[in-house]
């Protein structure tokens, strides 16, 4: 529904699926016979990958799922940038109306 990633702002290797599962499925999904009742699990989605996007695809989201979508590296390389080129622009802007 929503349209897929947007390139330019997400880093296909970080999707991230957050749900609590019961005790049965997660001690399937995590192969942990040990765990005890709802455990909270986080399946991880890596879109570069040659089954990433049929995993994608078949993979149900339910109510109450989180899905977090980190940033593509780059962009956080453009934030700091920004942060610095603003911080120099704000400081010459400054000083042009004191003079």
């Amino acid at each position: 529904m929503v349209g897929g990633l947007q390139t330019q702002l997400a880093d296909p290797t970080g999707v991230f699926i957050m749900r609590s599962e019961s005790q049965s499925v997660a001690r399937a999904v995590t192969g942990k016979p040990s765990l005890v009742g709802t455990q909270r699990v986080a399946y991880i989605l890596d879109l570069t990958k040659p089954d990433g996007m049929f995993l994608a695809r078949d993979f149900q989201i339910r109510d109450g799922d989180t899905v977090y979508v980190t940033e593509a590296p780059f962009v956080q390389w453009q934030k700091t940038l920004r942060s610095v080129t603003g911080t120099a622009a704000d400081v010459g802007a400054s000083s042009r109306a004191f003079n």
